[in-house]
């Protein structure tokens, strides 16, 4: 019986060994794309951290319009990308990545004779910049409050539910007929 069994178990180590390697090398990646595919599905809203430069512009503000400008990016920053539709998420990205950026940069990038021409015209530059940072809050809290993919999803049950049960309704007639 031994003669048998050292030969299969040197066998079955040698062929075995790098066929259950390469299986679990395999199954390793698979899971590794899996989770790759999930961490991009989960709809981040800014893609490299280190690319964004819109907190450091929001500090530059002056005071009261720096606070409603890091309240505002919270906001965008921390809004629920996974539970919104498309219609939804692309407005809150859109807000997040260029619209709040563009504001600030704007403000920021005035020259001291374009700030005193504002002032002349009756409308500093402040002011400016934080009816165009309310502006944006509106937007996103009415995109966030309307919340249209819960909505369909009810319709969308009520008119199955409706086709469903309506089909039933007409065939107990029939049998009762």
């Amino acid at each position: 019986m031994e003669d048998i069994l050292v030969p299969l178990f040197f066998f079955a180590s040698v062929f075995g060994f790098p066929l259950i390697r390469r299986e679990m090398i395999h199954r390793h990646q698979m899971e590794r794309l899996r989770g790759e595919a999930r961490s991009e599905s989960r709809a981040d809203p800014v893609p490299d951290p280190a690319l964004d430069d819109t907190p450091a512009l929001a500090l530059r503000l002056p005071e009261p319009q720096r606070l409603y400008a890091l309240a505002l990016l919270c906001r965008l920053q921390d809004a629920p990308y996974d539970r919104l539709d498309a219609p939804a998420q692309f407005v809150i990205r859109q807000a997040r990545l260029e619209y709040l950026p563009a504001t600030l940069r704007a403000y920021l990038n005035l020259t001291p004779g374009a700030r005193q021409a504002l002032t002349e015209r009756g409308q500093p530059p402040e002011t400016l910049l934080q009816e165009q940072l309310e502006q944006i809050s509106r937007g996103v809290e009415d995109v966030l409050a309307a919340d249209q993919g819960a909505t369909r999803r009810l319709l969308t049950q009520g008119h199955f539910l409706r086709d469903r049960f309506s089909k039933g309704e007409g065939l107990r007639e029939k049998m009762r007929a």
